[in-house]
This record gives C-alpha cells, sequence and structure tokens, in this order.
C-alpha cells in the first residue's frame, strides 16, 4: 500500500480507538476527578514535591498574583491552590459541589486518608452547620505549629456562596 493511502487509515484508526478508548473508559467525574487531584498533586506536595507537573495532570496555570501557585482544572471545575503550608482544591459556584456530590467526595478522601495517612485521626466534633459537610482528619494540638491534617468543606445551598475545598494542611514547622 502507498504511503499517501497508509497515513490517513493509521490516522483514523488512532483517533477512533482513542475515541472508543474514553467512551468505555470514561472520564472520571467531577469528585473522582478532584479524589484523582488530591492523590496526584496534595499527597506528593506533602511528601516533599510534586511528582508530576500541574500542566501534565491537565490543569491550566491560572495565577492572580506573583508569589500565587494555581492551576484550573477543566475536568472538575475546580482549582488547585499550593500554598507555603498547603493544597487545597476548591470549586465556587456556579460549580459548586451539591451535597450528593459532596458525600461521595468526603467517602473518597477518607479512603486516601487512610491509606496514605493513616496516623490522621478522624474529628467527630467537626460541624459547621447543618447545612454544611465538613469532614476533618487531623493530628496535633489545635493551633500548634505542628498540627495539620486534611479537611472537607462543602457548602452547596448558599446560591452564589456556593462551594468545596478539600484541603491538606502540612505542619508549620515543616518548611516548603
Amino acid at each position: 500500500m502507498k504511503l499517501k493511502i497508509l497515513l490517513p487509515i493509521c490516522a483514523a484508526g488512532l483517533a477512533a480507538g482513542l475515541l472508543l478508548s474514553r467512551v468505555m473508559l470514561g472520564e472520571p467525574n467531577r469528585v473522582e476527578r478532584t479524589v484523582q487531584l488530591f492523590t496526584q498533586a496534595c499527597v506528593p506536595y506533602y511528601l516533599g514535591g510534586l511528582d508530576t507537573p500541574p500542566a501534565d495532570l491537565g490543569l491550566i496555570k491560572t495565577d492572580m498574583f506573583p508569589q500565587e501557585r494555581r492551576w484550573a482544572d477543566p475536568v472538575s471545575a475546580s482549582f488547585l491552590v499550593l500554598g507555603e503550608h498547603s493544597c487545597t482544591i476548591s470549586t465556587n459556584a456556579p460549580n459548586a459541589l451539591t451535597q450528593a456530590e459532596g458525600d461521595v467526595l468526603a467517602s473518597g478522601i477518607e479512603q486516601v486518608v487512610a491509606s496514605e495517612f493513616p496516623e490522621l485521626a478522624f474529628d467527630p466534633k467537626a460541624t459547621l452547620g447543618d447545612d454544611v459537610l465538613f469532614r476533618a482528619w487531623m493530628k496535633g494540638q489545635v493551633a500548634s505549629p505542628q498540627r495539620w491534617g486534611v479537611s472537607v468543606y462543602v457548602f452547596p445551598d448558599r446560591g452564589e456562596r456556593s462551594g468545596s475545598l478539600v484541603s491538606l494542611m502540612i505542619p508549620r514547622s515543616s518548611q516548603k
């Protein structure tokens, strides 16, 4: 077969294969993607550095200030922000998570915490009201530089102020 004919056939086959694999495997939903980002960005960040640059995770740099490290994720409609002592994934209205999505997110993050940070204890006293889903797994005394942990905060029914936060707070005594 001539190369002129073979190349378009191969390109069409590759495109069809990619499309079929996307349909069969499916892209992660927003909650799955948020858990995935937490696992691929926040956990390695806590351990000392990102294994994969944010752009390679499909994130788009959206810094608003000179020293900020902020990326947008088009799949989950969320923002990843790396702070000196934190890694946060957030959503805002009109892309806030629903209460049901928040419940699934909290369960997914709880699984990551159990496997990656077994030393963190669930805080059953961590509540913020009836209209807010708040879960926290912490270690260290409150307000101490050694306090660190993971929290999930979902506030879906606040109109334009609706949103969510998944945060990994690094001990302030750690240097990044």
